[in-house]
């Protein structure tokens, strides 16, 4: 069970480290508006923004103050903010000069986490903050919003209900046997929490590569055109081109965004044997160990002279011919492709995002991105299929307990100190 928030008024500067136009520093606890008062020039009513003067030792600026009285207040505590120019310096001055009137500075996510020790937001609304602050596409975007909505957390607020429900049911056959004529196990329900279980966590891969994007290889002899290639997909000239082989010794990485989906392109050395120097041989080893992580190759070929590379053919990969500008038939495994025109780049990405991913977001699914929830949601699951119809009641109900306490854990029912201490410690200062 949770714990209640502390009775300490704090502060931190909401805004990112740097230099802006406006800054925001926030204040929120029992003593907000009174140390707020004695910074700024004029009162202060509930709701309104209010145009002052905010001053400290050595500092005096033009800024908004708006005060938010409790409850209606992201914290759910009395919460004013402080909208000044947005000189770091200054920020953190303001955030001193509250702290010498008795404030104290805010620790990573508290202020979120007191929004949700006061019923402000859930904890699966929480978490998915992050993923709204640091998504990087529309589906990433799409998919934190309706985490924020609370989509998750009515999925898994069912799913504790119905445990809790069979639980209940079992239960009354253990304390009063005589009264019922046999004992029954409410399978189907049983079942049906395991089946939403499963059908959320088939959405963590997909959830996964929207969030860290997809690994994509860039694999070839020398020559071939791999890093032309690379650059005309990136559209960017990051890699060196030129007719002598060998030319690339490192790998090179680019993320694109391409229909929702990140994708980071790596190039890498031209794989060949022979006498080579010391360099090449560090980039070739390093193209090895590119391959070995990456989700995806794509085996550029030139298609003038059609040498194909060895390459483990157990991972996911795509033949592509490069340069069919100078040789438009090339072999039936592959697809032709034209760094120099950009003939069929469109299609091999299309072709890259259909062999990685389902993309479920883009018909309406909800997507797992948070590692923590991912866990206790498998944990829970692995518990609930290794109950067996015929065991005895009171082990399917200890194990209906366990299962309802990894489901808490995600949903927040059941969350402790050290958790949520591990939970907030990722959030910035401000948040």
């Amino acid at each position: 069970m949770m714990t209640q928030p502390n009775e300490k008024t704090i502060v931190g500067i909401a805004t990112p480290m740097g230099f802006g136009g406006v800054g925001i520093v926030r204040l929120s606890g029992k003593q907000a508006l009174i140390i707020a008062q004695r910074m700024f020039s004029r009162p202060l009513k509930p709701r309104h923004a209010t145009l002052g003067q905010v001053t400290g030792d050595h500092f005096t600026d033009t800024a908004l103050a708006i005060y938010f009285p409790a409850p209606h207040s992201f914290t759910g505590d009395d919460v004013v903010e402080i909208q000044a120019h947005g000189g770091w310096h200054l920020l953190n001055r303001i955030m001193q000069t509250a702290v010498k009137h008795g404030a104290i500075p805010a620790e990573p996510g508290e202020f979120t986490r007191n929004a949700v020790l006061n019923g402000k937001m859930t904890l699966t609304q929480a978490e998915s903050t992050i993923d709204l602050i640091n998504a990087e596409s529309d589906l990433e975007l799409q998919n934190a919003s309706r985490l924020q909505a609370g989509e998750l957390q009515t999925i898994l607020t069912q799913i504790e209900n119905d445990l809790v429900s069979a639980r209940a049911e079992i239960d009354a056959y253990l304390d009063y046997p005589e009264d019922l004529d046999s004992p029954t196990v409410p399978w189907a329900k049983i079942q049906q929490v395991q089946s939403t279980i499963k059908q959320l966590l088939v959405t963590t891969h997909d959830g996964q590569i929207m969030t860290n994007g997809v690994n994509v290889c860039l694999v070839g002899c020398p020559n071939a055109g791999k890093s032309s290639l690379f650059n005309a997909l990136v559209q960017n000239n990051r890699s060196i081109v030129t007719d002598i082989a060998g030319t690339t010794t490192d790998t090179i990485s680019q993320t694109i965004t391409y229909h929702g989906i990140k994708i980071n392109f790596i190039d890498t050395a031209g794989l060949r044997d022979g006498d080579l120097s010391p360099i090449e041989r560090q980039g070739i080893a390093r193209a090895q160990a590119a391959i070995k992580h990456a989700d995806l190759l794509v085996i550029v070929v030139d298609a003038t002279t059609r040498v194909l590379v060895d390459f483990p053919r157990t991972k996911k990969h795509i033949i592509v011919y490069n340069k069919c500008d100078l040789c438009p038939n090339v072999p039936s495994d592959g697809l032709a492709v034209s760094a120099k025109t950009g003939h069929n780049l469109t299609r091999l990405l299309h072709t890259i995002v259909q062999m990685t991913t389902q993309n479920p977001a883009a018909n309406g699914v909800l997507n797992l991105t948070n590692a923590r929830q991912i866990n206790e949601l498998r944990t829970a699951d692995q518990i609930l299929t290794a109950i067996k119809p015929d065991e005895a009641l009171d082990k399917i109900a200890a194990n209906l307990t366990l299962a309802l306490a990894h489901v808490g854990k995600v949903t927040g029912s059941n969350v402790d100190e050290k958790t949520l201490d591990e939970i907030f410690s990722k959030f910035c200062l401000g948040k």
